[in-house]
């Protein structure tokens, strides 16, 4: 070997996928950790919810709505889906790491400035005037997003859950005391503005030291095509996904207003948060192993399965239970004054039930590097969501939630097939192993809510009802599981035990 295939050789190294034999060890270290760190992340993001939503108002909070439409997708276009390429990709050298990190912060600084640019037509929209001035402070978050996005790649395709978990605990917790502080000190929406900029620099600035790699300017820009082919395509879900995700928020904006936006994305907040986490975790460990475990069909099938199992009984039995206490939920997290989310936070809960199971679909076509294929699933999920937001715009935030919460359901079965032909996955195994946990959830979910109407009856306040929802939920839950699956009970002990 010369001595210049050395040096590539060198540099590789540390940037490799997991050895084959280690997957199983990293998995579990990386699951243990999560487990640990999450419920922190979890508790400390309703925490400073709950105390926000009692020192801003509605408005506050859909005035950073309407922002948040702009940035998420500057963000999803600045990453240009080189993060999952990048993750993914079984041989991957120093200079391909580092031409990608400049072609990712080269974009973002381009939507930087154009996310500038656009403010003050972006305000003339929503006849907002003060949007003018958030926006151009937010926007150079696309650029601080876009610096992050290979360093925060590379934990992830090295398994590194630990500290990827701890750089989010981190920056919430920074910038939560710091919005606390500012909204308590009356600068309003402001407060928000900076808690967005200061989670992203905060992300950003820990990603480098954290992840091992600092950038060096790539000797060539050779030998990157296939990732770029991959990445575009990621890309082009990413922003058919934003429209999935986001046009709903702007059309309530649009049409209903600041207030109306801020019930319905606090709404939104709740129903995403449990799943957001549940899925951040697993899609740390799931695709670098699947990725790594690709030429052993039965062994990914294996690994998918499991993670399968966990994702459905976090992420759709709290779903499930979200929507059987959302009436104490909001009152606990929120406040009196935003009553007015309980409905909406009822029918967008229904829609996220099967959704962490169908959201393993793009995961799925990352492992089996079917960007095209990721695309169309992206087209599908994205039309069929506009399709229910321009049907359910006409009566209000409700409707919007009530029309995505039944064509989310609706969709879930043919996306989620879709991911399995790409990767060559049984779907039927897939059924069997998820359809007892879900019917587990229902049940739970009917017991709540019954519990609910008698402890109304009784006339028992909010918060009383909440913790009893909460004890009874759990229990049932249990018992269900270990009544109808044995062996997925017995995995969650197992976890609870480490």
């Amino acid at each position: 070997m010369n001595s210049s295939s050395l040096v590539e050789a060198k540099t590789a190294t540390g940037f490799e996928l997991p050895v084959r034999s280690h997957v199983p060890q990293l998995a579990r270290k990386g699951l243990n950790w999560s487990f640990v760190l999450l419920p922190g992340r979890y508790l400390l993001s309703m925490a400073s919810t709950a105390v926000l939503a009692r020192l801003l108002s509605p408005a506050d909070y859909g005035l950073l709505g309407m922002v948040v439409t702009i940035t998420v997708l500057g963000q999803a276009i600045s990453d240009f889906g080189l993060s999952w390429a990048t993750v993914q990709r079984e041989r991957l050298d120093r200079n391909q790491i580092d031409a990608l990190f400049f072609i990712n912060a080269a974009f973002g600084l381009f939507l930087t400035a154009l996310c500038f640019l656009s403010a003050p037509h972006v305000a003339a929209f929503y006849h907002h005037p003060e949007l003018t001035q958030i926006i151009v402070v937010t926007s150079g978050t696309l650029f601080l997003s876009s610096l992050a996005v290979q360093p925060t790649a590379l934990l992830l395709r090295q398994m590194k859950l630990k500290e990827l978990n701890l750089s989010a605990l981190c920056s919430l917790l920074i910038s939560a005391v710091v919005t606390i502080v500012m909204a308590k000190l009356g600068f309003g929406y402001w407060a928000l503005v900076a808690q967005l900029v200061l989670q992203q620099t905060i992300t950003t600035l820990l990603s480098f030291p954290l992840s091992g790699y600092f950038p060096r300017f790539p000797a060539h820009m050779l030998n990157i095509g296939t990732l770029l082919t991959f990445g575009g395509y990621s890309a082009a879900y990413g922003i058919v996904n934003y429209f999935a995700r986001n046009l709903d928020n702007v059309l309530v904006g649009k049409f209903w207003g600041a207030t109306a936006l801020g019930y319905y994305s606090r709404a939104y907040f709740l129903m995403t948060l449990p799943g957001m986490l549940v899925m951040s975790v697993f899609s740390g460990v799931l695709i670098p192993a699947m990725a790594s475990l690709r030429n052993e069909p039965a062994r990914m099938q294996s690994a998918y399965l499991r993670a399968l199992r966990l994702i459905t009984v976090l992420g759709c039995s709290l779903a499930v239970g979200l929507a059987a206490t959302a009436p104490e939920i909001v009152d606990f997290v929120y406040g009196q004054k935003w009553h007015a989310v309980v409905p909406i936070l009822l029918w967008l809960s229904a829609a996220s039930i099967l959704q962490p199971i169908q959201n393993t679909s793009q995961w799925l076509f990352i492992v089996a590097e079917r960007g095209r294929g990721m695309f169309l699933m992206g087209i599908v999920v994205a039309g069929s969501a506009t399709l229910a937001f321009a049907l359910g715009i006409r009566s209000g935030p409700i409707g919007v939630a009530r029309a995505y919460a039944i064509s989310n359901t609706l969709i879930a079965y043919p996306v989620l097939m879709m991911g399995h032909r790409a990767c060559g996955l049984d779907m039927k195994k897939t059924i069997a192993e998820s359809a007892p946990l879900l019917f587990c959830a229902l049940i739970m979910g009917g017991v709540v809510w019954l519990v609910g109407v008698g402890s109304s009856a009784a006339g028992m306040g909010p918060h009383s009802r909440l913790a009893i929802k909460v004890i009874v939920g759990m229990a049932v839950y249990l018992g269900c599981l270990r009544q109808l699956a044995y062996p997925t009970y017995s995995e969650i002990l197992a976890h609870v035990n480490l």
